[in-house]
């Protein structure tokens, strides 16, 4: 019996994963207060029809379809399970995905990345890796810019609580 619960878990996990993904992404969004730092260099860089590779951290992917504000971006996913989960959110963005990763796939995932480069589109990666170290880059993401000649530009998302002030009450 446990088996069949099994499949029946992972079969609505992969339906479910792509409709409610986009949606509490977007409803973060929305509930969010926004403060975008240095953004006009990118801003000017992508007016001006220019292409980059978006770098983010593993660990700071939530909001980065927010975050891209170009034509056309292909992310580079990992061979993993949640990869393939991410791939299914982006893709509710219009986000194409490219799989492999340093440790599974890296020949195809690159040549997918340099394809899509061809084609005009924008790219992003996580340079930290799948498998890290956490906030290190790695090299692949600087021989992906020498090769296509694109710029990297580093980007991240950080949140903070709002705090709740009472009058009267100090702390």
């Amino acid at each position: 019996m446990t088996e069949i619960f099994k499949k029946f878990k992972k079969k609505l996990t992969h339906f479910l994963i792509p409709i409610a993904g986009p949606l509490v992404i977007r409803f973060l969004y929305h509930s969010m207060r926004f403060t975008r730092v240095n953004f006009e260099g990118y801003r000017s860089h992508l007016k001006s029809g220019g292409k980059i590779i978006l770098a983010l951290w593993h660990g700071r992917l939530l909001l980065m379809p927010y975050a891209y504000e170009g034509q056309g971006i292909t992310a580079l996913m990992s061979k993993s399970q949640d990869g393939s989960f991410l791939s299914e959110v982006l893709s509710g963005f219009g986000v194409k995905s490219v799989r492999g990763s340093s440790s599974r796939g890296w020949l195809g995932g690159i040549k997918g990345l340099l394809k899509a480069a061809k084609s005009g589109q924008d790219l992003t990666i996580a340079p930290d890796g799948p498998k890290g170290p956490r906030y290190k880059a790695q090299a692949g993401v600087i021989m992906l810019a020498r090769t296509t000649g694109l710029p990297i530009i580093p980007m991240t998302f950080s949140s903070e609580k709002k705090k709740l002030l009472v009058p009267g009450i100090t702390s």
